[in-house]
Order: C-alpha cells, then structure tokens, then sequence
C-alpha cells in the first residue's frame, strides 16, 4: 500500500471517532488485508462503499494490477469515494459506478475474484446472487456487519453455509460485530477447489 493511502486511512480513521463514521476500521482492515495478501485477487467489486476508506484499503491491499469496481447507490456519497481514492493515490485502480448494485451487477463485464459487500443488509444474498454467475472460481466474498445486523443477513448466511452450497465459509468476530468470509467454489456440493477463507 502506497504512502498517500495509508495518510488517507489513517485521516478517515481520525473522522470516524470524530464524527461516528462507519467504515470498515482497522480490526477488520487487519483481517482483509491478510485475506488480500493470500488469495492476491486481481478484478475486485465492492457493493456499497459510503465515503471510499475500504476501496482504499482493498485496492490498495490488491496486487499492482488489481482493479476494484465500487458500486455506490448514493450519487453525493459516490464523489467523495472518487475524490478520496484520489487523493489516495488509487483514483486509477478504483472506478466508482453510480447506482442500484442490483440493476447495475448484470450489466459489468468480466468476472470477479474478490467481493465486499456491504450496502443494505436486508439485500445481501440478492446482491451475491446477481453476482454468481460474474464469479470466478476460488472467488473471495466478503460481508460486512454480520453480527450486528444478524437477523437482517441471516437469509445470506444460511445461503452461504449450507454444507451442499458452492461455497465455504467463515465467521470472523470482533468486538461488537463480526464479518463472514466466504470462497466460491462454483459446483454446488463440490470438494471445494484451492484455499479456504482463512
């Protein structure tokens, strides 16, 4: 990760206890940088993105030719993820598209190797579901806040820890929340192929 993201997360860090921002923060940060650092995924896109600090984090955490398509329903909110990864140095790796995740999924191109989401809870799995079939095998999903918006998530839970379902996944916790990290594995009631989400 380059200097200026680093400032720039590091400044987004002092505004969230400032002005009770939410955002990804640091323990999380410290899990999916791991995350990044062993599944090195290159196309990357991010459902929900507030103010930019984990497209930073994430673009930034990405192999050097890694690219994160952040898809931000709010147009206001949309500018400041674009001024911020900027300003971070990224404004290359990160294109923001502007509108419903669930209209815009379907119409991206390519496929997707790492996914965070973390846009209306209640919408979780709809969102995974329009992007299944853009996923490449071994693909990294992340959901944010799936301890504190339990029972919102919690058809997107079932869905990705059903043991005959294409994936394999983890809960990670914190404090007063926690995250679920999950691998696609394409074939549903499959072995699995390459590492899990550790």
């Amino acid at each position: 990760m380059n200097q200026k993201a680093r400032r720039m997360l590091a400044v987004m860090d002092r505004a969230t206890a400032l002005w009770h921002i939410p955002n990804i923060g640091r323990a999380k940060g410290r899990v999916i940088r791991r995350l990044l650092d062993r599944h090195r995924p290159t196309r990357g896109i991010e459902i929900g993105s507030l103010l930019g600090y984990s497209a930073i984090l994430v673009a930034g955490s990405m192999p050097p030719r890694g690219r994160l398509t952040c898809v931000e329903a709010n147009p206001y909110l949309a500018k400041f993820v674009k001024f911020n990864a900027e300003t971070a140095g990224l404004g290359h790796r990160i294109k923001v598209v502007v509108g419903d995740a669930l209209r815009v999924v379907p119409l991206l191109p390519g496929r997707f190797d790492f996914v965070l989401i973390d846009a209306a809870k209640e919408d979780y799995l709809d969102y995974l579901r329009q992007l299944e079939p853009k996923l490449a095998a071994g693909a990294l999903v992340v959901a944010d806040n799936t301890g504190i918006f339990r029972r919102d998530v919690t058809p997107f839970l079932e869905y990705v820890r059903d043991p005959h379902g294409p994936y394999e996944s983890r809960e990670y916790e914190f404090d007063d929340d926690a995250m679920e990290v999950s691998v696609f594995r394409r074939e549903r009631g499959g072995t699995g192929r390459g590492a899990g989400p550790t």
